[in-house]
């Protein structure tokens, strides 16, 4: 009896054990999810709200057999972003997509893969360019058409789409309001996220006139419920890169000289730190290189635990960045930075192939306290010799450094990594020679190729159905992924 009351207690004690070694893990693995994003394997552009592309789900490997699917003549130009829709009452999600012209619904089912229905939202789809879709609960997407153009009475405007029979996935598409950013920002507004608090947070900035950035609030039925000016120093541009979204509402923005946290208590918007740094130094002074080129990405989450921002810079050589969202007590700062930088390091695959853009315009992938970052090749097609490199960075939690884990200078992955924690690989496409695409699966752990299936041969330019702009990989409950390309979307299946 007293033996297994003992081995009864350590069962328990075990139980505890492993919950608290679970918990721990997931502080800084796995924020908190954001309530109100569909529920969707990926609701929101970067998968979560602190932008980290990463699915739990497992992807393809080796060992399994995949069939390539293309469905061509997506009309609306390069990098529309791919989402999972929440289930209707009958089980289905559909695939959504917003481009620089249009809002579309694709469903893959026994019928095969094909869309649904379709909104156009703008004409012109090289002048407004845009890529980020909002999706909240109960199938309620915002779109927009970036255009600005004061003399012809043109300015941003945001969409609130929804189905016309909302539990019917094979339902058409239908605008339920418009919101004009006319009187609210003097440029275009081409960055959005949904806070913890279900609201709209935007800003706007121009990538050609000095004139600072415009923060703002709006309602999910778009009530705007406050704005903050931040003006610029001399030389400082605004409006490159979209933002992450913390569970305390403070979204964090980097323009050409510094990066900011903004934060909503719910009544007022308020800036909450500046941390300096010079993005762009001897690096590209292209239209489209005005600062890092990454979307800033959240690292780390929980009480003890360092809590950075992870963003790339624009220099020559490009750097890793982390800064402190949390300044622990002991840190001293490293000497002629910002207090706020914790750290940085060279990374080894990135090369300028542009003065346009940066070598490192793709985003960040965090899972815990890695990441995973890659060359950029362009979004409009890639060449005919796209330079090659992806590479994995760990945050020293015990040194507060970053080293390097591993370097792949044979692959060209062009889009925004995904990590799967399921299959333990991080994913993406890219162009080889002769104009033949393929998809790639690398080790998480060691950068070992485990995963390489052709996708197909195009040489154009534009409305290169393989090419992958700059997008996202999506990865569903079966394993199937799904990506955009040049006028396309592309599915990779895992057969038996």
């Amino acid at each position: 009896m007293f033996a297994a009351y003992n081995m009864k207690t350590l069962y328990r004690i075990l139980l505890l054990f492993g919950f608290m070694v679970e918990l721990s893990y997931s502080q800084h693995h796995e924020p908190p999810r954001n309530p109100y994003h569909a529920d969707s394997p990926w609701p929101v552009y970067h998968g979560n709200s602190y932008r980290q592309a990463y699915s739990k789900f497992a992807g393809p490997t080796d060992e399994d057999k995949v069939t390539v699917n293309v469905l061509k003549g997506v009309k609306g130009g390069t990098s529309p972003w791919t989402y999972f829709s929440e289930r209707y009452p009958n089980g289905q999600r559909v695939i959504l997509q917003s481009n620089a012209t249009h809002f579309y619904k694709m469903i893959d089912d026994a019928q095969g893969l094909r869309v649904i229905s379709k909104i156009k939202i703008d004409n012109d789809w090289l002048r407004s360019f845009g890529w980020n879709l909002l999706q909240v609960k109960g199938n309620v997407w915002y779109t927009y058409d970036p255009k600005y153009n004061p003399e012809k009475g043109q300015w941003t405007k945001l969409f609130k789409i929804t189905d016309a029979q909302p539990e019917n996935p094979y339902s058409q598409l239908v605008v339920r309001d418009t919101f004009s950013f006319k009187g609210v920002v003097e440029n275009k507004v081409q960055n959005f996220g949904i806070n913890y608090r279900g609201e709209i947070a935007f800003y706007s900035g121009s990538i050609k006139k000095q004139n600072g950035g415009v923060f703002g609030i709006l309602s999910p039925n778009f009530q705007l419920l406050d704005t903050l000016r931040v003006e610029p120093v001399s030389g400082e541009m605004f409006g490159h890169n979209a933002f992450p979204i913390d569970e305390h509402n403070s979204m964090y923005v980097v323009s050409t000289h510094r990066l900011i946290r903004l934060d909503w208590d719910g009544v007022r918007l308020k800036k909450g730190f500046e941390a300096w740094y010079d993005f762009v130094n001897d690096g590209p002074r292209g239209t489209f290189a005005q600062g890092s080129g990454t979307t800033p990405t959240l690292m780390g989450y929980g009480d003890g635990q360092d809590q950075l921002i992870i963003v790339a810079d624009g220099h020559r050589r490009n750097n890793l960045l982390a800064f402190w969202r949390t300044i622990p007590e002991d840190w001293k700062g490293i000497p002629g930075e910002d207090i706020r930088l914790a750290g940085k390091i060279q990374l080894p695959a990135a090369r300028r192939f542009s003065d346009k853009f940066q070598s490192i315009e793709n985003s960040p992938t965090v899972y815990g306290y890695d990441v995973a970052i890659a060359q950029f090749n362009g979004f409009l097609g890639q060449g005919k010799n796209p330079l090659k490199g992806v590479q994995k960075v760990r945050w020293n939690t015990e040194n507060n450094e970053f080293e390097l884990q591993w370097v792949h200078t044979n692959i060209n992955m062009n889009g925004v990594l995904t990590y799967s924690t399921g299959s333990n690989m991080l994913y993406g496409s890219g162009r080889e020679q002769n104009c033949n695409y393929y998809y790639y699966g690398l080790d998480w752990d060691t950068g070992e190729l485990r995963f390489r299936k052709y996708l197909g041969r195009s040489c154009k330019r534009l409305r290169n159905p393989y090419d992958d702009g700059g997008n996202q990989q999506v990865i569903d409950e079966k394993g199937t992924i799904y990506f955009s390309g040049g006028a396309s979307l592309v599915k990779l299946e895992k057969k038996g």
